[in-house]
């Protein structure tokens, strides 16, 4: 009996999956763009001369816009003190910049600047005389490393 019990409910399932298979579906919307004038091969000729025109120019137009502004070379990769590149996060989320246009505006603006500029040419020489002393002590380290692993 039970079998017979799950038997209707398996029908009574698959008779209401097909009636809502058969229901009525929402008819297909009118398109808004579509013309309502008949096209002809001569009108559609012309409106696509147009067009390609209109593009032609537009396109033309936009190429001599950006052939005024200077050309951006690829990114570079650049280190920097973790708590240096993290206030710089910082000031450029806030600023909503990048560091790259930061970069540039600082080269920009003290580069005329010579007090400025020799100073700056100053803190870069120490700070790559102790970069290059931090990358020996790496080397170092990882000699003597090595070293005592081949002796064990």
């Amino acid at each position: 009996m039970n079998n017979l019990n799950e038997n209707v409910n398996n029908m009574d399932m698959l008779e209401e999956i097909r009636r809502r298979a058969t229901q009525p579906t929402v008819p297909t919307r009118q398109d808004v763009l579509v013309q309502t004038q008949p096209i002809t091969p001569d009108t559609q000729i012309a409106e696509n001369s147009t067009v390609v025109n209109n593009e032609g120019s537009e396109l033309k137009q936009l190429a001599e816009k950006l052939a005024s502004f200077p050309e951006i070379s690829p990114r570079i990769p650049v280190r920097v003190e973790v708590p240096i590149k993290e206030e710089i996060d910082q000031l450029c989320a806030q600023e909503k910049i990048t560091i790259e246009t930061l970069l540039e505006a600082f080269y920009i603006t003290c580069k005329d600047k010579d007090t400025v500029f020799k100073q700056v040419l100053k803190e870069a020489k120490k700070r790559l005389r102790n970069r290059k002393e931090a990358g020996n002590i790496r080397s170092s380290i990882t000699r003597l490393t090595n070293l005592t692993k081949r002796q064990k």
